[in-house]
């Protein structure tokens, strides 16, 4: 069979069908892009959260302790 034989609507079809592919996988790579991004800004802001915890943890304790040795 010759290619040049098919009708204009199947090639048109075909054109779309290879763009929508095409477009699909660099919306897919994309994706995945972002959501790594996305993962490393969780982990750090998770890290960062842990050490203001730590801090006020501390806060509190230190300030617990000026309390105690007010009151004795």
């Amino acid at each position: 069979m010759d290619l040049t034989q098919l009708p204009v609507e199947l090639w048109v079809q075909g054109v779309f069908c290879v763009l929508f592919v095409w477009l699909l996988r660099i919306q897919m790579a994309e994706s995945k892009e972002r959501e790594n991004k996305l993962m490393a800004q969780i982990e750090r802001q998770n890290e960062t959260q842990d050490k203001i915890v730590c801090s006020l943890e501390r806060l509190e304790k230190d300030i617990n302790e000026i309390k105690n040795n007010e009151r004795e």
